[in-house]
């Protein structure tokens, strides 16, 4: 759980620091909670099926 916690300030850190692109610091958070197996692969890639996900990266091409 501290992990987890540990993840999530780092990311909340980043987003607002804004020198990083948000996209990579979502993957980034998601790669690392792979890595230390909090998430299981099917629970990480399952929310790329939703279409509000599919739609968010549309508005990150535009």
């Amino acid at each position: 759980m501290l992990i987890t916690i540990i993840i999530l300030v780092l990311s909340a850190i980043f987003f607002v620091n804004g020198k990083v692109r948000s996209d990579l610091v979502a993957l980034c958070a998601l790669v690392a909670l792979l890595i230390f197996q909090i998430l299981t692969p099917d629970e990480a890639l399952s929310g790329f099926s939703n279409s509000v996900v599919i739609m968010m990266i549309g508005l990150f091409v535009v």
